[in-house]
């Protein structure tokens, strides 16, 4: 996944490649059977989608934003070759394992990692509130990705 990931961030800052590559690791580590998990928001969408615009404006030129759009879209299709390879439903039942889940957490898990990657990328240029906004479900794989621990309270 990293060795796919830095043919298209050249644009970025190094620190943002090295971070997206420490998150690409930590998200390699998740199995596809527990992305539901990550598909649910506890922030209100408006301001995901805020946090996001203010990201990629965040990242200036048309260059950087172009490659945080792409290092979000090729996470989102690893995200969708790791549902392609789970076991079918009589597998997954002789094993004990949960039902698949339904199409709309496949839709916001997307959404999700999307948003989570460009907190990783942005992560030097925007305030904690807004990365934690982005990271969403993936705070503790992003904290472990950049090696810091996001205080979004203003205290």
């Amino acid at each position: 996944m990293t060795d796919e990931l830095e043919l298209d961030l050249d644009a970025l800052p190094a620190a943002a490649r090295d971070r997206l590559g420490r998150f690409a690791a930590e998200f390699e580590r998740l199995s596809a059977n527990d992305y539901a998990l990550f598909a649910t928001r506890g922030e209100d969408e408006a301001a995901v989608d805020e946090a996001f615009r203010a990201a990629l404006e965040a990242l200036g030129g048309a260059s950087r934003q172009a490659a945080a759009r792409a290092a979000a879209a090729t996470f989102v299709e690893w995200a969708v070759q790791g549902y392609a390879r789970r076991l079918t439903l009589p597998d997954t039942l002789l094993l004990y394992q949960s039902l698949p889940d339904r199409p709309e957490d496949r839709i916001r898990l997307a959404r999700a990692i999307q948003a989570a990657v460009m907190g990783i990328i942005a992560w030097d240029e925007l305030e904690a509130g807004s990365i934690a906004v982005l990271v969403g479900p993936f705070l503790d794989m992003a904290e472990r990705a950049t090696g810091e621990v996001l205080d979004d309270d203003p205290e």
